[in-house]
Parts: C-alpha cells; sequence; structure tokens
C-alpha cells in the first residue's frame, strides 16, 4: 500500500469525549487513490455520511493528514466487514482499523496483509 498511508497522523472531533476502543477511519476523499477536485470530494464524504447515519452507526469526525494533504472522513463504530465494504463502495485503497491504540491498515481488496502503522495515542496531530 502507498507509503503516505503508513504516515498519517489524525486529527478528531469528540466534543468532550474519547475515541472509543475499537472503530475505523473511513474518507470518501480522492476515490481510487487519485486526486478529486475538492467540491467532488465534499460530495463525496456527504454520501458517505448518509450512508452511516443510515445504518445508525456512531461515528465522529476525523481527518487524516500527511505533511500539506489532509482528507476528512469519519470514525465509525461498526464490524470489520461493514467498515471494509464502505471503503470498497467508496472506491478507497485502504480504511484504518483502531483497537486498543493500535492504527492498523486495512487493504480494501483484501489481498494484502494488514499492517500496524503505529498507536493511537501517537498519532493524533493538530490543524494542518
Amino acid at each position: 500500500m502507498k507509503e503516505e498511508y503508513h504516515q498519517t497522523q489524525f486529527v478528531t472531533v469528540l466534543e468532550g469525549a474519547s475515541a472509543p476502543n475499537h472503530f475505523f477511519i473511513v474518507t470518501a476523499h480522492n476515490p481510487c487513490g487519485e486526486i478529486a477536485p475538492d467540491q467532488e470530494n465534499i460530495e463525496n464524504n456527504a454520501r458517505l455520511l448518509e450512508v452511516i447515519q443510515a445504518s445508525r452507526w456512531h461515528c465522529f469526525p476525523v481527518t487524516g493528514q500527511c505533511e500539506d494533504h489532509a482528507e476528512a472522513g469519519f470514525g465509525i463504530e461498526c464490524s470489520r466487514s461493514e467498515a471494509i465494504a464502505l471503503g470498497k463502495k467508496f472506491r478507497q485503497d485502504a480504511i484504518y482499523e483502531i483497537r486498543d491504540d493500535q492504527v492498523i491498515l486495512v487493504d480494501c481488496n483484501e489481498t494484502e496483509t494488514d499492517e500496524i502503522v503505529g498507536s493511537w495515542s501517537k498519532l493524533q496531530a493538530s490543524v494542518l
């Protein structure tokens, strides 16, 4: 998987709460790893949020950022298969699984092995 996926840090908006021990981070930005116009990314993420809300999963905003690039998404409490299905639906190469403070890179095509990229507590970032 792309090296920048291993360099990502995260900004969360939890409104006074702490992150759950197990959740997934999914975005709808830049489908298939191709840079999309800002407006398209905004519309894609709005559709993703609609799907999440219709499924009644608990979610919160999470932005993944690497150097000067950022992608808005959501932390979602759902099953692994549901998270991978969301990633596939929104044409993502990968999603992140956060479990017991570990950040795990998950290939949406399920052809590559999961990779631990670091600890959640250390990959928190300030807003760019």
